[in-house]
């Protein structure tokens, strides 16, 4: 019985993945040979073997023949050969027939040999020194198909009868008894070194074939998801080679660019890039060749006059050369979706401004109901006069802000240095409390593409929201430019209380705000305008030298030609 260890590990030997069966009828033989459900390669293997065997048998037949014809114990090796060539050839048919049982297969190949060669053997006599070499086969078999215990036995049992015939040598034959006894021992030794080496080399093959298994069977799941991503995709996607040759494409694709016929049928010399629809995306491709770099998306018209736009994504390091991905999208689609976004931003910032304004105007109603009573003092109407002029002012703040957020289109950028901006906005907050706000940028000359009156709105909000929560001590507010000569962050931190982590998500929500006065919507409108120039507004919480939260202006789009 094999140990816990050994059944936890499994079959070490074998070219298949192994399937254990203790309750099975052959679990004697599995636990010996290794694997009872054979891979193609090992059956393939085996047969071989079985040929091998064969051709083995008929060659011991003809020793016969020729050597021992008319002696008494050649006669009955001449018997014993025939019937060792009929059994493998029955075996050896077998196994072409059928792969059941192939555990027992082996395990009767390799003690069938061992009978088989050691009568044959003895019946050859002392002078047929060369039939020891017979021996290989059955311990090659275990090697390769068993497991180290039964190879290690194989080899054992082939040592101890090479030395029995050596002591009967020493008893019965007279002649060269003690050269025998030492070819036999130097013989078993190299069989035990053949057995061990050839079940080492069955192991490797084993972790070859599996790992090459698992690579197929990984490769073949690849390609059936990307081929389903591929058919799937609403976006037309087309892969060219270095050649301008059509790799692949998917329906979508035909569809848009006018090809007939489905891209199954669609052989890769069919698309032309010479064709007018094509032209101009051909042109595009062999542009993105010669500079090697990735441009900018083109536009372009379909031969039914829809509006294409195709982007084009370079591949250089591929097996065979490099290839180009292009995604085809129709600008229908594109409009249709930004024009849902809107909508969609639009009902959040309505139903925001519908709750924003009900409790300035319940506040109005009911300062203007108390204000009619009868039997009010001059200093309480001036109170409701106060009250309904203070929500007034309040829901003109919220108006003019949603205005002002309509009237901030994208306008053209501008590259800027963002430091002579600081420059001036640090000496306009910090004229009350010198050091206050600290500025450290690594480029002073770092330049950043924005529009510069609006940038410096959105600076000067997060001062403003800076200021609220900063202690006054000197460097409380700091300012940090990162990156150069293209800015990468602009960042404004204070060393006030951070944001909760449960409110991060909200703080850039319209209407949100912690404070009383204000209208909710800064933070909303300086993330909006920060997106319109290719760069987004966060917030996150750094750890070196004291916690702090601060806002970040991220660039996320790369400029042209940077």
């Amino acid at each position: 019985m094999p140990g816990r260890a050994e059944q936890a590990a499994g079959p070490d030997s074998g070219f298949a993945f192994e399937r254990r069966q203790s309750l099975a009828p052959d679990s004697l033989a599995s636990r010996l040979i290794a694997g009872s459900t054979p891979s193609r390669e090992r059956v393939r293997s085996f047969r071989v073997l079985g040929a091998a065997r064969l051709l083995m048998g008929s060659i011991l037949l003809g020793w016969f023949i020729l050597n021992v014809m008319g002696e008494h114990r050649g006669s009955i090796g001449m018997a014993v050969a025939a019937l060792y060539v009929l059994g493998v050839l029955g075996q050896w048919l077998l196994s072409l027939l059928t792969t059941r049982g192939f555990a027992w297969q082996v395990m009767s190949a390799v003690l069938f040999d061992m009978l088989a060669y050691t009568l044959l053997q003895w019946l050859a006599g002392p002078t047929a020194h060369e039939l020891v070499l017979s021996y290989t086969l059955p311990v090659l078999a275990a090697g390769v198909w068993g497991t180290l215990r039964f190879t290690l036995a194989t080899a054992a049992a082939v040592s101890l009868l090479l030395l029995g015939q050596a002591l009967a040598g020493l008893q019965g034959w007279n002649t060269g008894g003690e050269l025998q006894l030492f070819a036999a021992g130097f013989v078993g030794a190299a069989y035990f070194a053949m057995g061990t080496l050839a079940w080492q080399l069955s192991r490797r093959l084993v972790r070859q074939e599996q790992r090459a298994r698992s690579s197929e069977i990984r490769a073949g799941r690849q390609l059936a998801i990307n081929r389903h991503v591929l058919l799937e995709h609403p976006d037309g996607v087309l892969v060219v080679d270095a050649r301008m040759r059509v790799e692949a494409a998917n329906p979508a694709a035909a569809n848009l660019l006018g090809m007939p016929g489905t891209p199954e049928e669609l052989a890769p010399g069919a698309w032309d890039f010479a064709d007018p629809a094509l032209a101009a995306l051909g042109e595009r491709l062999r542009e993105i060749a010669g500079s090697g770099r990735a441009l900018a998306p083109l536009q372009f018209e379909s031969v039914d006059g829809v509006r294409l736009r195709a982007r084009v994504q370079p591949l250089r390091h591929l097996p065979g050369g490099p290839a180009y991905v292009v995604f085809v999208q129709d600008m229908r689609d594109i409009g249709n979706q930004i024009q849902q976004d809107k909508l969609a931003a639009l009902g959040r910032l309505v139903a925001a401004m519908a709750h924003e304004i009900r409790n300035p105007l319940g506040a109005i109603a009911h300062a203007n109901e108390l204000a009619a009573e009868h039997g009010l003092s001059e200093t309480q109407r001036m109170r409701m006069s106060e009250l309904i002029s203070q929500n007034v002012d309040r829901l003109n703040r919220i108006v003019e802000d949603v205005l002002d957020l309509g009237r901030s289109g994208a306008r053209s950028p501008v590259l800027l240095q963002p430091m002579r901006m600081l420059r001036e906005l640090v000496a306009e907050f910090d004229a009350d409390t010198p050091g206050r706000i600290v500025v450290d940028a690594q480029d002073p000359q770092a330049t950043l593409e924005f529009d510069p009156q609006q940038l410096r709105r959105v600076i000067v909000n997060l001062l403003n929201n800076a200021q609220r929560f900063a202690s006054g001590a000197p460097g409380s507010i700091r300012i940090a430019l990162r990156g150069g000569p293209r800015l990468r962050e602009l960042a404004v931190a204070n060393d006030g209380p951070v944001v909760a982590p449960t409110l991060r998500t909200q703080i850039f929500e319209p209407f949100f705000t912690t404070d009383s006065r204000g209208t909710g919507l800064g933070l909303y409108i300086c993330q909006e305008l920060c997106s319109r120039y290719g760069t987004r507004l966060f917030y996150r919480v750094v750890h070196e030298g004291g916690t702090r939260g601060e806002f970040v202006i991220g660039v996320t789009t790369p400029a042209p030609g940077a």
